[in-house]
């Protein structure tokens, strides 16, 4: 199975248990444990992840994605929160500036429940 890169960003014991239990895996490679999403986007530049993975905490949990997403748009930001047993996969895709592309679009979109 292909390597995933990642970067871990979090200022917390989780975010640090978090990268050294990824590190230990052989289908995943921890670039960096930053403490903010200024500092991941300079390590983002220069090691290309596949991923950035938020390991929130309560003082955390409102944080600003729009920065990374404008710079990194097919980059997925992973956000796992330790008081919850799922994470979010936030992505962002750019579309043509055409009516129709926006519509086929919205059609492509999953339903939600």
């Amino acid at each position: 199975m292909e390597q995933r890169t990642v970067v871990i960003v979090g200022d917390s014991l989780f975010a640090e248990s978090l990268s050294q239990m990824l590190a230990q895996s052989d289908r995943v490679v921890v670039a960096a444990c930053v403490s903010t999403l200024e500092a991941a986007l300079a390590i983002i530049i220069t090691h290309h992840p596949d991923a950035v993975i938020v390991a929130v905490t309560d003082r955390m949990a409102d944080h600003d994605y729009s920065q990374l997403i404008a710079a990194q748009p097919d980059l997925p930001i992973v956000y796992a929160d330790v008081n919850v047993d799922s994470v979010q996969v936030i992505t962002s895709h750019r579309i043509g500036a055409r009516t129709a592309d926006l519509i086929t679009a919205l059609a492509e979109l999953p339903k939600r429940s």
